[in-house]
């Protein structure tokens, strides 16, 4: 894993947050969220080998080994052998001057279980930027 100035097509890092990259092996976006589509999949590699990766980085909790966002393309990322970039869902909650260690704690909420009710905590235009928006548990 290592820290990148990110070249891709993003346009923006809205909150600042270092990008890191590393083996899409490295993270699952979890056991309840795993529904993806193959050929969704297969054409999102094909456009990763041609183009490399474009768009925000994936949200990732380090930790535990989780991935917010992004299903089709970590498993396209695997499939076309390219490293993700990655921001860190706590450095995210920090850069919006946000605890969400005390957030989890005073909603009772879970970090793999309660994506929804975490991401509803972040500013509307940071999950935008961020592609969470549209998370659902």
């Amino acid at each position: 894993m290592h820290t990148v100035a990110m070249q891709t097509m993003w346009s923006g890092n809205p909150c600042g947050l270092t990008v890191t990259e590393t083996s899409p092996d490295s993270y699952t976006t979890g056991e309840n969220w795993e529904f993806y589509d193959d050929d969704h999949v297969a054409e999102i590699a094909d456009s990763m080998r041609a183009h490399g990766w474009r768009g925000a980085p994936l949200v990732v909790v380090p930790e535990y080994g989780l991935s917010y966002n992004g299903t089709h393309r970590l498993r396209a990322a695997a499939e076309a052998e390219l490293e993700v970039p990655t921001v860190a869902l706590r450095d995210l909650f920090a850069a919006c001057g946000l605890d969400l260690d005390a957030i989890c704690d005073e909603h009772d909420l879970g970090l793999m279980s309660d994506r929804a009710d975490i991401v509803a905590h972040l500013p509307e235009d940071v999950r935008e930027a961020y592609t969470l928006a549209d998370i659902e548990d």
